[in-house]
């Protein structure tokens, strides 16, 4: 324990001041397949990939790069509309309904590190001339299994801006978003600096939720939640019991800061986060698993709340230290009374 708390001081003393956060701008597309007349079924439905797209608020809205959820809000009625593709992009909605074609994040800032985004809770509220509000959430990302392709293609597959990314971007279920539920990820790296560089994150024709219907009139609106920043990686040896963990924030190097979250332990539930040096052999224990667990420091008290989640910040530092997380708490659902969450490799100076 003296020995945890001496590294801990000693990477607290070595952080700086907090830095601002990046930034990158977003913005929506939507597909306009009902321009031609068609049949309108459902909203979330397969509205099909024919029809021009337009922007809906270019640009127009800010996503802080710090590890915070944020609600990104589309009036179909009242926002600017820019034409970007095809023969009926005119900068006019033509038709009461299309698809929710992309979501485009512009590099407005010129960012060159790896940039990680989740969505969330993607949904169209509708409101009939003298009726009520009604929102369709259709993009939950539930019940999926952990890397599947959901509604958004990979970051490099729209030949649109493809060229403006570096290979290897990828796009997938989170299972282990504890900071709110599951969620998509999205994980990509801009080829340069120039702030006019930015990804289509398009639904083209993705197998599971592709080319999602909308509506264009009863003043339509299109909401989502997006988060970005710095997401230290999943180990993994997660179990018994179901609490999990993750750690998202603008980074662990000088002037950084993440936070840990826990999410799915029993209300109230006591326990521990064994915080051990990185690369060194597991230790199975007591019907779970603890990773690197050889390098073991010591631990940090944790209790979660009464929705069965926890979190703490941790400031980042110029001491370049790689660390394994994980937690393990009372669960009287199990064999051993205990659940293990995933571990995650903590990289401080990073």
């Amino acid at each position: 324990m003296t020995h945890l708390r001496s590294t801990l001081l000693v990477l607290g003393l070595a952080a700086a001041v907090s830095a601002q956060a990046p930034t990158v701008q977003i913005s929506i597309g939507v597909r306009e397949t009902g321009a031609s007349g068609g049949v309108f079924t459902n909203i979330g439905d397969n509205g099909g990939a024919t029809g021009g797209i337009e922007f809906i608020n270019r640009d127009g809205q800010t996503l802080v790069l710090d590890g915070t959820w944020q609600q990104f809000t589309f009036n179909l009625a009242t926002d600017p509309i820019t034409s970007f593709a095809g023969s009926t992009a005119n900068g006019i909605l033509d038709g009461g309904f299309g698809t929710l074609e992309h979501i485009r994040i512009l590099n407005s800032q010129g960012i060159l590190d790896p940039i990680s985004i989740w969505v969330d809770d993607v949904a169209d509220t509708i409101t009939p001339a003298g009726g009520s509000p009604t929102t369709t959430t259709f993009g939950t990302f539930q019940g999926y299994a952990d890397g599947a392709e959901v509604m958004f293609q990979e970051p490099s597959f729209s030949g649109s801006t493809a060229g403006f990314l570096q290979t290897g971007s990828t796009s997938e279920i989170d299972n282990y978003t504890a900071s709110r539920t599951a969620s998509y990820a999205f994980n990509f790296q801009f080829i340069n600096l120039q702030p006019t560089n930015w990804v289509r994150l398009t639904t083209f024709n993705t197998i599971n939720q592709g080319n999602p219907m909308v509506r264009f009139d009863q003043n339509s609106v299109v909401t989502f939640w997006l988060r970005g920043g710095v997401g230290q990686e999943n180990l993994g040896s997660q179990g018994p019991g179901n609490a999990i963990a993750e750690m998202c924030g603008t980074g662990l190097g000088v002037g950084n800061s993440s936070t840990y979250y826990l999410a799915g332990a029993q209300p109230g539930a006591p326990g521990a986060m064994a915080v051990s040096f990185a690369g060194l052999p597991d230790v199975p224990i007591l019907g779970g698993n603890l990773v690197s667990f050889v390098g073991f420091i010591g631990t940090l008290p944790v209790a979660a709340d009464a929705n069965g989640r926890f979190s703490t910040p941790s400031p980042g530092s110029s001491i370049l230290l790689d660390l394994v997380f994980q937690t393990v708490l009372f669960d009287p659902n199990t064999t051993s009374n205990l659940a293990f969450t995933n571990a995650l490799l903590v990289r401080y100076g990073r």
